[in-house]
């Protein structure tokens, strides 16, 4: 099996315990499909490997990989019978286009990207080159200071998960509060956001944050094949973000033990041989997916794997898209596949430090699994863009110092 025209991991649902006896029969293309993504792929390559201005990007773009892309979505309309398969495949190719546009777009830039880094910033690309994830601590008075700041969030995010306990609770706090200014300062002066820039070889920009809240009650990670009997795996969990030009970081407001949800990361997962082109519609696939329940009726986060209905369409989708992009419920326990990524996962503890900063769209991680107690954290997403002229920044914070000011904080 070529990996090259795979998702990583590359799993075998067909040999899964919730996938093997649905009787969905195997699809006789595969060869036809893996030669149409290896020529994405190629495609890819070529337009990654030669610098272009903005336009000649794009139509180099739309008439090498989107007229590639547009011929396998044509492909797969037409030999995919089931309509529900057919629509969410339409939706995730329109998404794939735009962000492998995207993705090329940053790409392109790192044919000119040239930034003198602090020995702090090349530390930080370094470590983002070498392991997917840089990780730092702020100091307990930095610390001390953002739970003070963030305290009346803090108690709205128990309020509401004393409503409703089970799912997934977090608030999206304003860019250029208090908060996000001391947020900012600290990224800048360790180095983390010109370390970010070479690294993607783009200019990478603090632009917001939010405060998540778990603890021992929730079980939306949990039980996903409970239906026959097949326990939370050990890497449950796992998972890719979606797109390609927001990293991450986590700063941890609680002390973190290994009891309470500590971030993991799989070091050295986003250099893994792969299918760009897999992997980023794996992403969209996911992301596409409707979900038509009612927000808030239940709790697990992944019903197209929790419901034999959607397993079943699951396995009409050629082989090299049998994959998920939120796979860790889905590797078997004490496999080689669930052994090698253990091993080589990171878990940042209060030990390890209070702040993890890594690549979550091609990298593995995973956190918020709480066995007991409760975990305060701040996500912070970045974004491959131009920095805001400084008109711009002043404008916005002191629209946020005047709302504080009226609301009397």
């Amino acid at each position: 099996m070529n990996e090259h025209v795979r998702f990583y991991p590359n799993i075998d649902y067909r040999a899964h315990p919730a996938f093997r006896d649905l009787g969905v029969p195997v699809r006789n293309d595969d060869s036809i499909v893996d030669a149409m993504i290896e020529d994405i792929d190629r495609e890819l390559d070529a337009l990654h490997n030669k610098e272009h201005d903005d336009l000649a990007l794009r139509q180099a773009f739309d008439v090498g990989v989107g007229r590639r892309i547009a011929e396998l979505a044509t492909y797969l309309n037409q030999t995919t019978p089931n309509p529900r398969v057919q629509q969410l495949l339409s939706r995730a190719f329109e998404d794939v286009t735009i962000e492998l546009l995207d993705e090329a777009r940053i790409r392109n830039d790192r044919h000119r990207f040239n930034r003198t880094l602090s020995p702090q910033a090349q530390r930080v690309a370094g470590d983002l080159r070498r392991d997917g994830v840089h990780i730092c601590r702020l100091t307990d008075a930095q610390k001390a200071k953002l739970w003070k700041l963030c305290a009346p969030a803090i108690a709205r995010l128990r309020a509401a998960a004393a409503v409703n306990p089970k799912i997934r609770i977090a608030e999206s706090l304003p860019r250029y509060s208090s908060i996000g200014v001391r947020l900012h300062k600290f990224f800048r002066r360790s180095g983390v956001l010109d370390g970010l820039s070479a690294y993607f070889g783009s200019n990478v920009t603090f632009t917001g944050f939010g405060l998540e809240y778990s603890h021992s009650k929730q079980d939306w990670w949990q039980n996903c094949y409970a239906d026959i009997g097949l326990a939370t795996s050990k890497t449950v969990y796992m998972h890719y973000d979606h797109g390609c030009r927001n990293p991450k970081a986590i700063v941890a407001l609680s002390d973190v033990t290994e009891q309470n949800g500590p971030t993991g990361y799989i070091r050295g997962s986003h250099l893994k041989a792969r299918s760009n082109f897999v992997h980023f519609l794996i992403k969209s696939i996911d992301q596409r997916f409707y979900d038509d329940y009612v927000a808030g009726t239940q709790s697990y986060y992944r019903r197209r794997f929790q419901e034999v209905e959607y397993r079943q369409e699951f396995l009409m989708l050629p082989t090299a898209l049998q994959a998920c992009s939120h796979f860790g419920e889905d590797i078997g326990d004490d496999t080689e596949l669930s052994t090698n990524l253990l091993k080589d996962e990171i878990r940042i503890t209060k030990d390890v430090g209070n702040c993890v900063v890594f690549d979550g769209d091609y990298g593995i991680h995973r956190g918020a699994l709480i066995k007991s107690g409760e975990r305060f954290v701040i996500q912070v997403i970045f974004a491959i863009e131009p920095d805001l002229p400084k008109s711009k920044v002043l404008y916005h914070r002191a629209r946020a110092i005047a709302r504080r000011v009226l609301k009397g904080e």
